[in-house]
């Protein structure tokens, strides 16, 4: 078997922690997998792993071995990027992290026209409304929409995500429409459970400035599409990416309500992990992201 490939199959079984993960990845038999890292303990003469049914550890060697393999494997990348500079057509699997609703409405309809350009590159598209960590699960960027957690990856803004109030026309039958973002506090609102605080809606007006409300709800929900399901199904208010509400704005579902004040906006950003070449398939990504959103 190849070297440089089996060492990138043990360094993608140690960080995942499991075979069956890489296995799926990368599109290879379990069995597969294990024979890269028996030849590779064949080739060194050395024990890398020791696994049992329920853990798989390091052993010394293997340690040791692994932030060998990180070294090269970097280098070897970073080399081809560095030389490439564009003169190399970038190709490979592109493996993606985005949550499922921007994946769905803002990406894949650009898809073909991004094979078209790069008939090289393959997408593998991994749709998750918690964040992942890029490393452990092998992603070679992520788009994330909102605050970032502070990390050792770097963070490029491709676009920004402006927000909006919105309610079903039978709630605002039923419950009335609030003039201004303090009379949120009697209305039954959506919260996004997955923001650091879902019960504290931050507004800014022209006449009345910054200004943050605390709110109330009876659902909570981790993922925007059972926030908006339930916004069109009339269960309350509901604060939505402009993007991901068009539609049922354009057909009369949802309607846009405090519209002088307006939730603070989203930044959208590509993030990748921390290395000095960054590969030419992510670069190129990145760059159609960009010009998609704009």
């Amino acid at each position: 078997m190849d070297v440089m490939s089996s060492m990138a199959v043990f360094r993608r079984v140690v960080e995942a922690k499991n075979f069956s993960a890489v296995a799926r990845e990368t599109n290879m038999s379990q069995s597969t997998v294990s024979k890269h890292i028996a030849a590779l303990e064949e080739r060194l003469g050395t024990k890398l792993l020791n696994r049992s049914t329920r853990s798989l550890k390091l052993t010394e060697a293997g340690e040791e071995y692994y932030h060998h393999c990180i070294r090269i494997l970097n280098d070897f990348q970073e080399a081809e990027a560095s030389i490439g500079k564009g003169k190399i057509k970038p190709t490979g699997t592109l493996r993606i992290s985005t949550n499922a609703a921007f994946g769905r409405t803002c990406m894949l309809p650009h898809l073909d026209e991004f094979f078209r350009i790069y008939p090289d590159i393959n997408l593998d598209l991994v749709f998750n409304d918690n964040y992942v960590d890029l490393v452990k699960q092998g992603i070679d960027l992520a788009i994330r929409i909102g605050p970032l957690a502070d990390s050792s990856l770097i963070a490029r803004k491709i676009g920004s995500s402006p927000r909006l109030v919105v309610a079903s026309t039978d709630y605002l039958i039923k419950h009335g429409r609030p003039k201004k973002p303090a009379g949120l506090v009697k209305h039954n609102c959506l919260l996004y459970s997955l923001q650091k605080a879902p019960d504290l809606w931050y507004f800014n007006s022209a006449q009345e400035g910054d200004e943050s409300v605390r709110v109330s709800g009876r659902l909570k929900a981790s993922s925007p599409d059972a926030i908006c399901d339930a916004a069109l199904a009339g269960m309350g208010i509901a604060i939505l990416c402009e993007w991901y509400v068009k539609k049922h704005i354009e057909d009369g579902r949802l309607k846009v309500i405090l519209q002088d004040y307006h939730p603070t906006a989203y930044d959208i950003n590509a993030v990748y992990p921390e290395r000095k070449f960054v590969p030419q398939k992510v670069k190129r990504m990145i760059e159609f992201l960009a010009e998609q959103i704009s």
